[in-house]
């Protein structure tokens, strides 16, 4: 099965892609038209049934977005922390040392950098790996985007992706390999995108992570982040649950 395109409902268009190159597991986005209801959800199902699909994935939902998918019979798999900042161009992003460089993140590095992806993530569910369709789909999830790594010791020892869309920006990916934490990697890598955000007159900037990791969720915050209440989920339905 590859991307397709479906639309639905009252005219909302939803992005269909394979979950991780599985043709039987797909992930859903609405990518335009109006606010998924419940015709929507109910056209996609019986539109994803017939094709053979038997679990069905939903990207990164707010509170007020899962409603129509819980009717459906959606459960949440898994729960996100939730974080935003306002941006400033009066009010840089932090000072951080320059003492690692920051450079492009090209196509013969990106086996290296999901590499690091995989140690920093060892132990995630599979909603946190990321491989190269995923990478791939991240890229595509905005209008434009930034992606950058760091290297140490001749190794990528970190790397962040970064979009926007319209003024708002999100800090997609951000992952440091554990031999190479807590040396001001994570920094480096989201004051640049902070500063390529303002630069392109971006002013809310999202992002979210585990919420179980702290780790993250400080540096995120010393960077001006503040956490949000609400959180998200993903939600999943699967025949026969």
């Amino acid at each position: 099965m590859d991307v397709e395109h479906l639309v639905a409902g009252r005219g909302t268009i939803l992005r269909i892609s394979p979950w991780r190159g599985e043709s039987s597991t797909v992930q859903v986005v609405a990518v335009g038209g109006p606010t998924p209801d419940d015709q929507t959800i109910n056209e996609m199902m019986v539109h994803l049934a017939d094709r053979g699909v038997t679990t069905v994935l939903t990207t990164a939902l707010a509170r007020h977005d899962q409603q129509p998918f819980e009717v459906a019979g959606f459960r949440p798999v898994e729960h996100l922390a939730l974080l935003h900042r306002i941006l400033d161009p009066a009010i840089p992003p932090a000072p951080v040392r320059a003492v690692h460089r920051v450079r492009r993140l090209g196509a013969r590095h990106l086996a290296e950098a999901l590499a690091v992806d995989g140690a920093a993530f060892t132990g995630s569910t599979d909603i946190w790996r990321f491989d190269t369709s995923a990478f791939a789909e991240a890229c595509d999830a905005t209008d434009v985007n930034r992606r950058r790594l760091v290297r140490r010791h001749g190794r990528t020892a970190g790397f962040a992706l970064t979009g926007r869309t319209a003024r708002i920006g999100f800090v997609q990916r951000l992952a440091v390999h554990p031999d190479h934490q807590r040396v001001g990697v994570g920094s480096a890598l989201l004051a640049d995108a902070l500063a390529w955000l303002i630069r392109h007159g971006v002013r809310d900037v999202w992002v979210n992570t585990q919420p179980d990791n702290r780790p993250a969720q400080a540096l995120y915050e010393r960077h001006g982040f503040v956490p949000r209440d609400e959180g998200l989920a993903v939600l999943r339905s699967t025949a026969g649950r």
